[in-house]
C-alpha cells in the first residue's frame, strides 16, 4: 500500500472533506489529491502536518500497511521524505510491516543538520542502533557527547536521550533502527 492511500483512509476515517483539510493546511485540493492518489510524495513537514491535523503518531502511520509476513523494498521503490529546513531526509527500509517492533531509515543530514529520537517510556523495553553509513557527527546519548565517523555504531536503549549534530562541512548518511526509531 502506498503512502497517499493510506493518508486518504484516515482522511476518510476522519470524516474530512479533500477541501477541509487542503484549507487546513494551505494548500491546493489539487496537491492533497496528488498526494492521496501516489502522483507525488508529500514532503516530510506536509507528512507531520496531515498527521498531525488527523492526531496519528508517525509510528502508528507507517503501521497501517498491509498485514505480511515480509515485505521486499528494491532500491527504485524507497519512500524518501525531506525537510529542507532542518536539513534532514528519511528514506524508509523495508519497515512497512503491520504491527512491526523494528522500523528502519536511513537519514541523511547537510551539514548542520540536527536530528532527535524521541525518547519512549522504560516500560516499552525498546531498543536502537544507529550506524554512520557516510560522513561523521557528534552523538549524545544522555548528555554525553561523541564523536562517530563512517563506520561507527551505538547500539542504546529507546529512553535514553539521543540528539546527532552534524558539525562538519560535508553531508552525513545515518542508519538508525529500532523499537521504533521514532523520529523528528
Amino acid at each position: 500500500m502506498k503512502i497517499g492511500s493510506i493518508l486518504k483512509k484516515i482522511r476518510h476515517e476522519k470524516r474530512y472533506t479533500l477541501q477541509e483539510v487542503a484549507q487546513r493546511l494551505g494548500i491546493t485540493a489539487s496537491h492533497l489529491s496528488q498526494i492521496e492518489n501516489d502522483k507525488i510524495s508529500p514532503s516530510l513537514h506536509s507528512l507531520e502536518e496531515l498527521l498531525k491535523l488527523y492526531a496519528v503518531k508517525i509510528s502508528d502511520f507507517f503501521r497501517q500497511a498491509e498485514q505480511l509476513d515480509y515485505i521486499l523494498v528494491r532500491r527504485g521503490d524507497t519512500e524518501t521524505f525531506t525537510d529542507e529546513r532542518r536539513g534532514l531526509n528519511l528514506t524508509l527500509l523495508a519497515s512497512k510491516l503491520q504491527n512491526n517492533v523494528l522500523e528502519t531509515y536511513i537519514v541523511g543530514m547537510r551539514p548542520g543538520a540536527v536530528l532527535e529520537t524521541t525518547r519512549l517510556g522504560r516500560e516499552i523495553n525498546g531498543e536502537r542502533i544507529a550506524w554512520v553509513v557516510e560522513g561523521s557527527l557528534a552523538l549524545i546519548l544522555d548528555e554525553k557527547e561523541y564523536v562517530f565517523g563512517k563506520g561507527d555504531s551505538v547500539n542504546f536503549k529507546a529512553d535514553i536521550s539521543c540528539s546527532m549534530h552534524n558539525g562538519s562541512d560535508s553531508a552525513s548518511r545515518i542508519l538508525i533502527s529500532g523499537t521504533p526509531p521514532v523520529l523528528w
